[in-house]
């Protein structure tokens, strides 16, 4: 999937604090190297979330000057917005701290969005960015991503060269790549990324796994079962397992799925019948079968 690109400026300051994952123990910092992701999973709720309606719009008039259409984030899984001065603001912003900052503390290596999508390796700023809080924080790195390419040689070593910073997830809720390739569009197919993940322990490198959102479908049979093994438990630091809740993109959800299928049926009784047992339910389910 090409990206459409636009360029928006974001923040003067890129780090910032993790509210949210700090009550999740994942982190007390987050770093975003976008604005908004270049792989479009359906169920992302960045698209909608504080930060982008805090600059609804400012985005939407940099998209509608750059790409010449009216747009919102979330109505084109291939949008893309990349930062202005995103590097430079980031050092702007280390050089006015100590070395010693975030020393005994995690950053998040993104919360909102993939610091390992396509287009910022190309250019450079993964790697850009990494060795810059390297350099200048004490901060433990902990790096989410759906690219399998952190399962290669090229980062495997760079991990392993600085073992006592990283920890490195990749997030997946289902096992089922084609059922992937509809909701997580342009992503990676969940397979590629197990097998980088087993790459990332089997190179000695700290990781965790994030299995979020885990469907409804994962729960006939045994595939919560063959997803929680997959990831190898048992050479994680922690394990998170999350359901979907998110009624503001239910529609869109929705409407990428096969007719009849359990996750359509789940997804339609909960957001169009308003029936909220059905996700309590369903909740309930997948964290007995996790516990």
């Amino acid at each position: 999937m090409k990206p459409k690109i636009v360029y928006v400026d974001a923040y003067p300051k890129p780090i910032l604090d993790s509210d949210g994952f700090a009550k999740k123990l994942l982190s007390t910092f987050h770093l975003e190297l976008l604005a908004l992701c270049q792989y479009g999973c359906l169920f992302c709720s960045s698209t909608d979330g504080l930060f982008q309606k805090m600059r609804r719009i400012t985005f939407r008039a940099a998209i509608a000057e750059q790409l010449g259409i009216e747009m919102k984030p979330g109505d084109d899984p291939s949008l893309m917005l990349m930062v202005n001065d995103l590097l430079k603001n980031l050092e702007r912003q280390l050089k006015r701290k100590s070395r010693d900052w975030g020393h005994g503390q995690t950053l998040m290596f993104s919360m909102l969005t993939d610091g390992f999508s396509p287009e910022l390796l190309k250019q450079g700023y993964t790697r850009a960015a990494l060795e810059l809080l390297l350099d200048r924080t004490k901060f433990r790195i902990r790096i989410l991503t759906k690219n399998w390419v952190v399962g290669t040689a090229y980062w495997t070593d760079f991990f392993a060269e600085h073992k006592d910073r990283f920890v490195v997830g990749l997030s997946t809720g289902t096992t089922d790549d084609a059922w992937a390739k509809r909701i997580e569009v342009g992503t990676p197919s969940p397979s590629s990324r197990i097998k980088a993940l087993h790459a990332l322990q089997d190179a000695g490198i700290a990781t965790y796994a994030m299995l979020c959102p885990v469907f409804p479908h994962m729960l006939v049979g045994n595939e919560l079962e063959d997803l929680i093994g997959a990831v190898r438990p048992d050479r994680v630091e922690h394990l998170w397992i999350e359901p979907y809740n998110d009624r503001e993109n239910a529609a869109m959800v929705m409407a990428a799925m096969e007719p009849g299928s359990i996750d359509r049926s789940y997804l339609k009784r909960i957001y169009e019948e308003k029936e909220p047992k059905v996700w309590s339910q369903y909740a309930t389910n997948l964290y007995v079968r996790t516990k």
